[in-house]
């Protein structure tokens, strides 16, 4: 299982090389989001062991947005990531790039997870309930379907 920080960092760098500039934190907290959905879409496991809250715009890694705010993100000492976890996260970067933050975040609060974790408040109250990790694994179960043209009622 992949640092949290280490796949951050990752996709980071993934950002720079394609961008020239830093991830935004809200893009990033939605790529990681994805990153995980796809690794228990793909093998049942999570790629990273840190749970997501489900904040007012979407799923959110507190360890990840203590990072952006120390002011040198990234700048710690990560394992380095598999050639399966690159992949991966590759994969993920690859399909939702071309996703600015606000459409990364209409997709998250569609999923399962999310809602779930955000039942009795109200839209835009803030909220910071772990989503279940039982309830993404669903979120990729459907993710799946869709992507081979299963038609989810």
């Amino acid at each position: 299982m992949a640092q949290t920080l280490a796949v951050a960092k990752y996709l980071n760098d993934l950002h720079v090389k394609k961008h020239g500039r830093a991830m935004d934190q809200m893009k990033m907290h939605k790529m990681m989001y994805f990153s995980q959905r796809e690794s228990l879409m793909i093998s049942g496991n999570p790629l990273f062991n840190d749970d997501f809250e489900a904040w007012k715009y979407g799923p959110v890694l507190v360890n990840v947005r203590s990072e952006y705010l120390t002011g040198h993100m990234f700048d710690g000492e990560y394992e380095e990531l598999s050639d399966t976890e690159k992949e991966l996260v590759e994969s993920v970067y690859k399909r939702y790039d071309e996703y600015d933050a606000w459409q990364l975040s209409t997709l998250s609060h569609a999923e399962h997870s999310w809602r779930q974790a955000r039942k009795g408040l109200v839209a835009g109250e803030a909220g910071n309930e772990k989503m279940s990790l039982t309830a993404m694994k669903a979120d990729a179960t459907r993710e799946f379907l869709r992507r081979k043209g299963v038609v989810l009622a």
